[in-house]
């Protein structure tokens, strides 16, 4: 059995591989699109950075929150003791909303762009 200490590890490097991909994302969409867009692309490639730092900031603070809720030496930890609880489901959401609006944001620039 793995030591609870391994559940947030895991946590925090799923969301850094995010953020990675979406800095990773930004930077290849910005190049293979400038010729289509223009170079005005790079300012939404820089918005996409800010993106993915946002996102390794926010996978390491919510790593840090698991750390502190499965920490076997403070049998303390639970609700209603005060101390820190699971981290909610808030970025999940935006995240998984803002990938859809993405998406179908890239389908419809592939549907509606006159073929070359």
């Amino acid at each position: 059995m793995p030591p609870p200490g391994a559940q947030p590890e895991r946590t925090a490097l799923a969301w850094r591989r995010t953020a990675l991909s979406v800095a990773v994302g930004a930077l290849l969409a910005a190049r293979v699109l400038e010729p289509w867009a223009g170079p005005a692309v790079w300012l939404l490639a820089l918005a996409g950075l800010g993106a993915a730092v946002g996102l390794g900031v926010t996978g390491a603070r919510r790593a840090r929150r698991w750390a502190e809720v499965v920490d076997d030496a403070r049998p303390e930890v639970g609700p209603g003791s005060g101390t820190p609880t699971t981290p909610g489901g808030a970025p999940l959401a935006v995240t998984a909303v803002a990938v859809a609006l993405l998406g179908v944001a890239a389908l419809l620039a592939v549907l509606l762009h006159p073929p070359v």
